[in-house]
């Protein structure tokens, strides 16, 4: 954030925390990070935090529905809130007056300031190993360039070629001179110093191909991540030929079909592992339960599942009694395997291969990009009810993808970003609406709805933080 006083608090806290740690061997009020061995516990972070809360999102897109909270008396309530806002798609709220705080926003500007730009910014001066070094920075510029990814497709346009120049994204907080305010960029400047920072990554060659763990940056999250922007910058031979390098470092699919060998179905528990499973390119999530408690709309269980889908029609992981009492909607479940922990806030081998088969598809290679759609579909469906899905057009096998990838990605923040950039590129749109009550509420591919509000936290403090919509 460019909230000066909140920087500075928190420089002072790292500093404090820090001296705490180690006055056996270095005096307090020293800088502590000018060591290689400093620099590299620095990037050891957790990355289960509320930053990575993307429910909202998901609300929007109508993945689910608001937790705890009756959803037909929160329609009819006279009480205009956020959650209100979002189930109806008003667009007449001044949502930046309920947008007092924002932890996404918070959040992810604080590990760019705290973590990212102080590791970029002691790298090139610290004693230790050179080799070392060179990772770290190469890592923070990765995690650096990834947030602000984040960052700018909650709070900005979507990429237009057309407009990016001129449309409204973010700062890029890209130094720890916490004093200076930090302008808000156009959203083609975020793009540019995005890639900036992916390719000064790469060009050290000092990733490794895999991480010590799935919350630190290797070859194949970097490769990732500039596959997935240039794939929003509608660059599919630039998505196609990063995506393929990262394939080739991790191709590793979650599968399914194996709980259709175990019997009884009660015993078919749902599990992932989320610092650990083989998948992960990068690890981040609200919280280690996650998507623990979410709720799957009458929308997505009846147009997006597919019949034979082994979570939703072969285990228990859908809690039906649960999702009633929550939601105040009949037959409406909640997700509910608390040793499943899912990937919400970062990427996975999944990503890798969606993006490969949108790539290829709009390159007028169907064939091809139907091949990847089938590769997740094979590893979730029954096996005795699959069938392989094939496509003679490039708009039926988007269809084809965009229903995967919907299943795939939900309850995360791919959704909310993917069917935003479809809706505002306009040939593959995705109708947004859902049904409660008899009554339909329908999001408009550009609706202002799509852009979320700078928190006044934000906004107070750095008058070029207007709104970007």
């Amino acid at each position: 954030m460019s909230n000066k006083i909140f920087f500075l608090a928190i420089t002072v806290v790292l500093l404090v925390t820090g001296c705490a740690k180690y006055t056996d061997v270095t005096p307090k009020g020293k800088n502590l990070l000018n060591r290689a061995g400093d620099l590299d516990m620095l990037m050891n972070v957790n990355y289960i935090s509320p930053a990575f809360l993307f429910r909202n999102h998901s609300i929007l897109v109508n993945d689910t529905y608001i937790i705890g909270s009756n959803v037909p008396n929160t329609i009819s309530s006279g009480v205009r809130n956020w959650d209100k806002v979002l189930l109806t798609y008003d667009e007449t709220a001044d949502r930046a007056a309920l947008a007092t705080t924002d932890a996404t926003y918070e959040g992810l500007y604080k590990i760019i300031s705290t973590v990212a730009n102080i590791a970029i910014a002691n790298s090139d001066k610290a004693s230790g190993d050179p080799q070392l070094l060179k990772q770290v920075k190469a890592e923070a510029l990765t995690l650096r360039a990834y947030l602000h990814f984040l960052l700018v497709n909650v709070y900005a346009k979507a990429y237009d070629p057309a407009t990016a120049a001129t449309d409204g994204g973010v700062p890029y907080v890209d130094d720890v001179a916490f004093e200076r305010l930090n302008a808000k960029r156009t959203v083609k400047e975020v793009y540019d110093h995005m890639l900036s920072d992916i390719d000064a990554a790469m060009a050290s060659d000092a990733l490794p191909d895999r991480p010590k763990n799935a919350m630190r940056v290797g070859k194949g999250f970097a490769y990732a991540l500039k596959a997935k922007i240039l794939l929003f910058m509608r660059n599919y031979t630039g998505a196609l030929e990063a995506v393929n390098t990262a394939l080739t470092i991790n191709s590793t699919l979650e599968d399914h079909r194996p709980l259709m060998n175990i019997t009884p179905r009660a015993n078919r528990v749902l599990s992932r592992a989320g610092l650990t499973a083989p998948d992960n390119l990068f690890y981040a999530a609200f919280d280690a339960a996650d998507p623990g408690l979410s709720l799957p709309t009458y929308e997505i269980l009846n147009n997006y599942y597919e019949a034979g889908n082994i979570v939703k029609d072969h285990t228990d992981t859908y809690n039906y009694p649960y999702g009633l009492y929550l939601t105040g909607l009949p037959n409406i479940p909640m997700w509910f395997a608390m040793t499943y922990q899912g990937n919400a806030g970062g990427l996975t081998t999944s990503d890798l291969v969606l993006m490969k088969a949108e790539c290829l598809i709009r390159t007028n290679n169907i064939g091809g990009g139907m091949d990847e759609v089938n590769k997740i579909r094979i590893r979730r469906i029954d096996p005795a009810v699959y069938t392989p899905w094939s496509a003679t057009t490039a708009a039926q096998a988007m269809a084809y993808l965009q229903r995967t990838s919907r299943i795939e990605f939900l309850f995360t923040w791919r959704n909310f970003a993917d069917i935003k950039r479809w809706n505002r590129e306009g040939l593959y749109p995705v109708a947004v609406e859902r049904t409660i009550n008899g009554i339909k509420y329908v999001l408009p591919a550009n609706s202002k709805l799509w852009v979320f509000p700078f928190p006044q936290s934000a906004t107070q403090f750095n008058e070029t933080l207007t709104q970007n919509y």
